[in-house]
């Protein structure tokens, strides 16, 4: 009696995997190149930022190697139970003795000396939960009540915990992730029409209610007017983008590091690349991201399944969006906003929820239904054959069916 076939996992894509590294490495030159006179300054210590951040590189690659060997449909049968952790965690951030507050923002949980961001937890627990939505209950997307409005409940909260930490950016991209998930997934035009009719002015009412979003909307517009004051780090950012010119000043030879440009590291190291590296270094990194990104489209058009292309539709905007927000910001383009590059800035909580967003996108990747090791198992259950005996599964394959 023959036994039944095994589904293989394939190698992760090499393009995906070939970036994402790339990225990280690259992250590891231009961290320590931008904090090492703080760190001596600030720790007596050059390397002791530099030191801390190359900790969560191999955290994040294992992460990364973890969830994509999980099969796709693991996310889609754990998506409410994730998301409400998420919900909880995120409520739990706001309880003061818990959650840590840092420059006014209630955002973070310090645990063994590290500081986590329940946020990055958020971001995939919603992509999944929409993308099981979207996927599990088509029928019900034509009717606004069944459709859009659960989903439109799960944002609403999201939103509403994410505007009292204050985060008002993760709030604009995590609605970016949301509306792009819909239009894909069946969402009639007119619900959103009619839903941007009411979003869009809620937005301006939420921004303009806390003064200190208005000066960064009028720094964006007239970054000139205040140059010592609100306006000073977009100004300093812009000086070293102008300063490195085509090729930059070279690597490690940048000026705005050396304290003109505040925790340059973080949010505003693209400035630090535009200037020690210029127009080449950044034209370099947005074309490891379109390639990055294009790939992860793409699997996401040859995907059959609609959770699965969802779900890679929703990591694909969290990580686009998020360059866009950075770099606009850093180069004056939009108003400012402390948002990481992916990969590349310092920041452990966001790259760990960066590496979440790639280990299911892999996980996608390595579980297509043509991605079995068809010549492999082929050749050997042909030996079988010859051999009289029946199609053998071999202890490894045994392990990868099971993970």
């Amino acid at each position: 009696m023959s036994r039944p076939a095994v589904k293989l996992l394939a190698p992760p894509d090499p393009v995906i995997t070939g970036c994402v590294l790339a990225l990280m490495c690259f992250s590891v030159l231009m961290v320590y190149s931008a904090s090492v006179s703080v760190a001596e300054v600030r720790y007596d210590d050059p390397l002791r930022i530099i030191r801390h951040w190359v900790l969560y590189i191999p955290v994040g690659i294992i992460i990364i190697w973890t969830l994509s060997r999980i099969d796709v449909n693991w996310w889609r049968a754990i998506a409410v139970p994730v998301l409400a952790v998420a919900m909880v965690l995120m409520v739990a951030v706001l309880i003061p003795g818990l959650g840590k507050e840092i420059n006014g923002a209630q955002r973070w949980f310090s645990l063994f000396g590290l500081t986590l961001q329940p946020v990055e937890l958020l971001k995939p627990a919603v992509i999944i939960y929409m993308a099981y939505y979207l996927s599990s209950f088509p029928e019900r997307l034509h009717q606004f009540a069944s459709g859009l409005a659960p989903m439109l409940v799960v944002l609403g909260v999201a939103l509403v915990l994410l505007l009292l930490q204050p985060d008002f950016g993760s709030a604009v991209l995590l609605s970016a992730v949301c509306f792009t998930m819909w239009f894909v997934g069946g969402v009639p035009i007119r619900h959103l029409l009619a839903l941007v009719s009411t979003f869009v002015p809620v937005a301006v009412i939420a921004m303009i209610a806390e003064p200190y979003r208005v000066q960064r909307l009028t720094s964006f517009l007239d970054p000139w007017n205040d140059p010592l004051g609100s306006d000073y780090q977009l100004i300093q950012s812009m000086i070293a983008f102008g300063s490195g010119g085509l090729f930059g000043t070279g690597l490690g030879q940048g000026v705005q590091k050396l304290f003109y440009l505040p925790e340059v590291f973080t949010d505003f190291i693209s400035a630090s690349i535009g200037e020690e590296l210029g127009l080449v270094g950044i034209l370099a990194v947005l074309t490891v991201f379109a390639v990055l990104l294009g790939r992860a489209i793409w699997l996401a058009i040859r995907s059959g399944d609609m959770f699965a292309r969802l779900l890679i539709i929703g990591c694909v905007v969290v990580i686009g969006t998020a360059l866009m927000i950075n770099l606009g910001a850093a180069m004056g383009m939009l108003p400012t906003k402390g948002m990481p590059l992916p990969f590349v800035s310092y920041g452990g909580s966001a790259l760990l929820g960066e590496c979440v967003l790639i280990g299911f996108v892999l996980s996608v990747q390595r579980h297509q239904p043509g991605n079995k090791r068809i010549e492999m198992r082929a050749s050997r259950n042909k030996q079988d054959k010859k051999a009289g005996k029946g199609p053998r599964i071999s202890e490894n394959d045994a392990m990868e069916h099971l993970f």
